[in-house]
C-alpha cells in the first residue's frame, strides 16, 4: 500500500459577532493542524490541548475523518491545535474541517470547497463557524444557507478576550428562549444590518449602534454575567464594538487598528489576570 501523508489546517472563528446570530462569522489566524496517512487501523494523537469532542462524544478530528472517508479506510492521524477549546472560538468547526480535508487528501480524494462546507455545517449544526473555518475571512450565511465572503475592512482589528473558564455550546444554547417579541426581532435586524454596513463603510456610529443583542446575548448575559462585564470593559477601553464570541465565554471586540496597542494596554489593566487579551489577524485563508 502506497502511503500518502497529507496535512490540512483550518482557522479559529468568532461566530455571531453580536447581532448576526448563526449567520455572521470571522475567521481568526489561530489554527488546528491535522496530518493523516493510510494505516492498518485507526489511531489519533494530540499535541498540547485535550481533544475536541465531536459527535457521540468521539474525538472531533477522528469523527470527521471517519465520516469523510469511511470506516474501512483507516488512517493514522496527528493533531496540533492552538485554538482554545470550549471558549467560543470555533474549535470544533476547525477540527471537523481540518480532519475531513486531511483524510480526503490522504486517500487521494478531491472535493470542492462547497462539499467541505456542507460536511462541516452538518456536523456542527449551524453554518456560521463552518463558513468561517472553511472559507476564511468575514463571512455571511444567507437565509438559504449559502455562504458569502465579505471584504474585511483593514481599518479595524479584532481583539479576543479569552477567560480561563469554559462554556459548552449546548449549555449556552439551552438558555435561549423558544420565541422572541416583534420588537426584539426588529431590533436584531437593525443591529445586524448596522454592523455589516458600518464595517464595510467605515462608519463607526453604525458599528456602535450594533451593540446590545437581545436574541442570544441578553439571555446569556443573565447566565454568565462576567461576559457582559468584559464586553463593557472592551467598549470602555476604546473598542468600537464588542460581543460574545460564539457561545462564549470569550469576547470578540473590534478596535481601530491605529488604537490597537492602546486599547490592549487599557484592557489588561481593567480585566482579571485570568483573562488573556490577544489580537489575532483575520485569517485570509480558510481550510487549506
Amino acid at each position: 500500500m502506497r502511503t500518502t501523508v497529507a496535512e490540512a489546517s483550518a482557522p479559529a472563528s468568532s461566530a455571531n459577532l453580536g447581532p448576526g446570530f448563526d449567520c455572521l462569522g470571522l475567521a481568526l489566524e489561530i489554527r488546528c493542524v491535522v496530518r493523516a496517512e493510510r494505516s492498518d487501523e485507526w489511531s489519533i494523537t494530540h499535541a498540547g490541548d485535550q481533544p475536541m469532542e465531536g459527535p457521540e462524544s468521539e474525538d472531533a478530528v477522528l469523527a470527521a475523518a471517519r465520516l469523510a472517508v469511511g470506516e474501512d479506510r483507516p488512517l493514522t492521524i496527528s493533531v496540533s491545535s492552538s485554538i482554545p477549546i470550549g471558549k467560543g472560538l470555533g474549535s470544533s468547526s476547525a477540527a471537523f474541517a481540518a480532519g475531513a480535508l486531511a483524510a480526503w487528501r490522504a486517500v487521494g480524494e478531491a472535493h470542492p470547497t462547497e462539499r467541505l462546507f456542507e460536511f462541516v455545517s452538518e456536523l456542527e449544526g449551524h453554518p456560521d463557524n463552518a463558513a468561517a473555518a472553511v472559507y476564511g475571512g468575514f463571512v455571511l450565511v444567507d437565509a438559504l444557507g449559502v455562504p458569502h465572503r465579505l471584504p474585511w475592512n483593514p481599518r479595524f482589528t479584532p481583539l479576543v478576550l479569552v477567560p480561563a473558564e469554559s462554556l459548552s455550546t449546548r449549555k449556552a444554547r439551552m438558555v435561549l428562549p423558544a420565541s422572541y417579541s416583534r420588537g426584539a426581532t426588529v431590533s436584531s435586524v437593525a443591529r445586524a444590518t448596522s454592523l455589516v454596513a458600518g464595517l464595510l463603510a467605515s462608519d463607526i456610529d453604525l458599528i456602535r449602534a450594533a451593540g446590545g443583542d437581545e436574541i442570544h446575548e441578553a439571555p446569556r448575559n443573565a447566565f454568565v454575567p462576567e461576559v457582559a462585564k468584559r464586553i463593557r470593559a472592551a467598549v470602555d477601553a476604546g473598542a468600537v464594538h464588542a460581543a460574545w464570541s460564539g457561545a462564549g465565554p470569550s469576547v470578540i471586540a473590534f478596535v481601530e487598528t491605529t488604537d490597537r496597542e492602546q486599547v490592549i494596554e487599557h484592557l489588561r489593566s481593567m480585566l482579571e489576570d485570568s483573562v488573556t487579551v490577544t489580537a489575532p489577524a483575520v485569517a485570509v485563508h480558510g481550510a487549506v
